[in-house]
């Protein structure tokens, strides 16, 4: 298959360039200075005199005495202007997309898409495919499949389409790409989240050849396993007829007529009596490996993505944003991915402190890092304020995780607890005292403690003669994780600084709703929030009990 040849190719020359990180990221900065070296930030900066230093080392070195690290508060005014129709401030070209990304305030941050960042980018997707491909070669002649957002949110004042950029690239994907993925692109552009978690589950379990199911993130996925056990006669019914049977509408027109198939529709009813549910290898019998975030906040919600499809293997989704694909997954069932060093030109500030970035060549395993990169959309020694740990090596090139943003870091005393951190302890926590739940949250507080707030409508479930015992247990398994995961909050509780934690139980469904942001256009990307720089957050939900942890 074409498709699969190619991204191969892609794959091997990554690999190849990944044993020599300086030289392959000097040259891809080089083609970045070139582009733009007509905008007006390329001639206030002198990238073409930039692009002509000789030696990677002594080219990156003149380009960080040059140019300014900038925060997207700092670019935001030339941002709008590019927005406005100004493409000439920051872009090598005009801008054929707006991708709006949430910002930290709710309010969409919209990133300039220009011909340039779409080719480095679809060069990065590529490496991935083929990357997956090497890892799991079955999937060479199987489908797969890919759940994004809607591309359609309008135009900006300029006139350019804006939306995700997931669903732009979508839209877009090259003819021999295109054929290996199984949904129409209308169905992510359905009004009703539900409406679009069944629309792409009733679809896929049609495509008896799907060998791997992607998302950014685990949620999603269990999302659409959900909502077939949710709706189970009307999936039946929509087999056995070769319908899609749907209650709202979509921002792009689309419709489905399949083949009836009565007889997948007669062994699902039957194998759902029997067990209670759909047994996955039924629904997708040559689904092969989930693709999606595993690192980060993500990695709380594998327990639950086992338990809806049983035990395929993962891959990692790239490191990756809006504004660009950072790190290439390299192995299966695992974390992180290799600096996509041939993709986009990638700096690095320590987390511990400091102004000086650091090459990719120079990141030591271990080290937490602060990321910033340099596109040819636009964006010139950009702080993505997002958080990444060296992990280990592919070849000479470090191997990165994402933790979390900057901004999903707090201290009540000295402790410096990230976002990470709370994740990685409350797994811990939820397997040592088998109680898991759908959403927790971590919220600073002045009595010097943190409370971790869990609706109650996850915890529903618990009998009320074992619920507080069992809570209970859970606050006692956590207050002894979270000091595993975090030497700093072990710190300061050694210390006598902080209190044991408390946690709390909000009136179900209030911890979800004071989460709930309004989306503008249907969105794939589930992102949970799991710790808050806001203090004692937790005062203004309705609250039906807490938990004490015994001091650890």
């Amino acid at each position: 298959m074409l498709a699969s040849w190619v991204s191969r190719w892609c794959y091997r020359r990554f690999q190849r360039a990944c044993a020599s990180p300086l030289e392959a990221q000097a040259k891809r900065l080089r083609i970045i200075l070139r582009r733009a070296a007509a905008t007006d930030f390329g001639r206030a900066h002198d990238f073409a005199a930039l692009a002509r230093v000789p030696g990677p080392a002594a080219l990156v070195r003149a380009f960080q005495d040059r140019v300014p690290i900038r925060s997207y508060r700092e670019m935001q005014p030339e941002l709008e202007a590019v927005e406005r129709g100004e493409w000439q401030r920051l872009c090598p070209s005009r801008p054929i997309f707006f991708s709006m990304t949430a910002g930290s305030t709710g309010a969409y941050k919209r990133i300039p898409i220009t011909r340039e960042f779409r080719r480095e980018v679809g060069m990065g997707s590529l490496i991935v495919q083929g990357a997956l491909e090497d890892c799991f070669p079955e999937l060479r002649r199987l489908r797969l499949q890919f759940l994004v957002g809607s591309a359609e949110g309008g135009v900006t004042e300029g006139g350019v389409p804006q939306g995700f950029s997931s669903g732009f690239n979508y839209k877009h994907l090259p003819r021999m790409v295109r054929h290996r993925f199984v949904l129409p692109y209308w169905v992510f552009t359905l009004h009703d989240v539900d409406d679009r978690s069944y629309a792409a589950g009733r679809l896929l379990v049609a495509e008896r050849q799907l060998g791997a199911l992607c998302a950014i993130s685990p949620v999603n996925l269990i999302n659409v396993r959900q909502s077939l056990e949710t709706h189970a006669e009307r999936l039946c019914t929509d087999i056995a007829m070769g319908t899609l049977t749907l209650r709202g509408t979509s921002a792009v027109p689309g419709m489905y007529r399949g083949t009836p198939d009565p007889a997948l529709a007669a062994a699902l009813r039957q194998a759902r009596a029997r067990g209670g549910r759909f047994p996955t290898e039924l629904l997708f019998p040559a689904l092969r490996v989930l693709v999606c975030w595993q690192g980060g906040n993500m990695g709380y919600y594998l327990h639950e993505l086992a338990e809806q499809f049983g035990g395929q293997d993962r891959f990692e989704f790239p490191v990756s944003a809006s504004e660009g694909l950072f790190a290439i997954p390299c192995q299966g069932n695992r974390a992180g991915g290799a600096l996509a060093v041939t993709t986009h030109f990638l700096e690095f500030l320590p987390a511990s402190g400091g102004t000086h970035a650091l090459r990719a060549d120079e990141l030591s395993v271990g080290a937490l890092y602060r990321l910033v990169i340099t596109t040819s959309g636009g964006l010139y020694r950009y702080d993505m304020e997002d958080l990444v740990r060296v992990t280990g090596m592919s070849a000479c090139t470090p191997i990165v995780e994402f933790v979390s943003k900057a901004d999903r870091q707090t201290s009540v005393s000295n402790e410096r607890l990230t976002e990470g951190d709370v994740t990685v302890a409350m797994e811990a926590a939820s397997r040592a005292s088998d109680v898991w739940v759908d959403r927790f949250l971590f919220v600073p507080c002045s009595d010097r403690r943190y409370r971790v707030l869990v609706d109650g409508a996850a915890v529903g479930r618990l009998l009320p003669p074992e619920r507080d015992a069992r809570l209970g247990g859970l606050a006692d398994a956590l207050e002894r994780a979270l000091r595993t995961a975090s030497k700093g909050y072990d710190f300061e509780r050694e210390d006598a600084l902080l209190e044991p934690l408390h946690l709390v139980v909000t009136a179900p469904g209030a911890l979800a709703a004071s989460e709930a942001r309004p989306q503008a256009l249907p969105n794939a990307q589930v992102k949970p929030r799991h710790l808050t720089p806001v203090f004692d957050a937790h005062a203004t939900l309705a609250l039906e009990g807490s938990h004490a942890a015994r001091g650890a």
